[in-house]
């Protein structure tokens, strides 16, 4: 099921719209269209963020030269760590795992390379400026506020891009590369990358990998009924 068969929204249509989305590896050579690409970012700048502060940049690549330079410095980059890595025991597991580090940027249409960077955390420096002990006060930076933030706003493009009939695929892996991305795309401190997303329409309709039971993952702590 894909956006145009939505229908009417709901809560188990919704739901069941959310567990059709699949990582997608494969692309065909369609293009995408700049204002698909846009709906993408208005999705993803519409995610809530600590304090509203909006910590996210994305730098949207759709040239082709410049894509291949990005595969490219993510394939020499995970060669450079199999070269390392063939030196003990585990050459051939992490030979099969690098291709996926590159290989859907080489494919793809567009790739996308989102960005955080952190704010001074308001609340350390109050409880600073009151002789306190930030250690006792675990605030918002301790759990990294602008990378979460980041985060949401990718998952909410990465089910645009669902809605619209792409596939994507947010990865890790080109971390690898980063120095080289980084020069590419002129990111400078404070942004930083977290991973990079394929883009495209897909060439593919894998299967569900499948997730933990909810029993497994879900603690419950309900109100429980009075005794009579």
């Amino acid at each position: 099921m894909n956006g145009q068969e939505m229908g009417s929204i709901n809560g188990e249509a919704t739901l069941d719209f959310l567990q059709s989305r699949r990582s997608i590896r494969h692309f065909s050579d369609q293009p995408v269209p700049r204002p698909v690409l846009e709906r993408l970012l208005s999705a993803a700048m519409s995610a809530p963020s600590s304090s509203n502060r909006q910590p996210w940049r994305f730098a949207v690549v759709t040239a082709p030269p410049l894509r291949a330079q990005l595969a490219a410095a993510v394939r020499e980059r995970a060669e450079a760590m199999r070269q390392v890595i063939e030196r003990g025991h585990h050459a051939e597991d992490f030979a099969r795992y690098s291709d996926f580090f590159h290989e859907p940027l080489e494919r793809a249409a567009a790739i996308i390379v989102p960005q955080y960077r952190v704010h001074p955390d308001l609340l350390r420096n109050l409880v600073l400026s009151g002789g306190g002990d930030p250690q006792q006060f675990p605030t918002a930076g301790d759990m990294q506020a602008e990378l979460c933030s980041t985060s949401a706003a990718i998952m909410l493009l990465l089910v645009q891009a669902h809605a619209e009939g792409l596939g994507a695929c947010w990865m890790a892996g080109p971390m690898v590369g980063r120095d080289p991305i980084y020069e590419l795309l002129h990111i400078t401190p404070p942004w930083q990358m977290v991973g990079a997303i394929a883009l495209g329409y897909p060439r593919e309709a894998p299967q569900s990998p499948g997730r933990k039971p909810a029993e497994r993952v879900v603690d419950w702590f309900e109100q429980e009924a009075d005794a009579t």
